[in-house]
């Protein structure tokens, strides 16, 4: 076969000009970072979500996991974190601070431990 010097060139020109950037921001490059501090009686989550309100966000906990929400544009922002052990979830307290939210969680015991008597 013999190769033509337009061999090289983008058949497509420019027709998917833009393409990259949008699969780009569909990715999880662009996806909250979130870590988790344990300590001996408390489980701390840190996230940060820039340009976010405190009147934006919505946190729930089912003593296991802890669900984040964020309800900005262009696409809202949503984080499932699996904790290292059981927390009280009616202990949560949150605060949100120049982009960065911090979860405060108090550690409970397994479920699974109650002994019988």
């Amino acid at each position: 076969m013999r190769r033509n010097s337009d061999d090289d060139e983008d058949p497509f020109g420019s027709s998917f000009g833009g393409i990259e950037d949008l699969l780009a921001g569909m990715t999880s490059g662009d996806e909250a970072p979130v870590d988790v501090h344990e300590y001996d009686d408390e489980i701390r989550v840190v996230a940060e979500l820039p340009d976010v309100t405190a009147d934006d966000i919505k946190i729930q906990c089912d003593g296991r996991t802890v669900a984040i929400y964020a309800a900005v544009t262009p696409r809202p922002v949503v984080k499932r974190v699996d904790l290292p052990s059981y927390v009280n979830d009616e202990s949560t307290e949150w605060s949100l601070n120049n982009g960065i939210l911090e979860i405060t969680l108090d550690r409970d015991t397994d479920p699974a431990n109650i002994g019988f008597h």
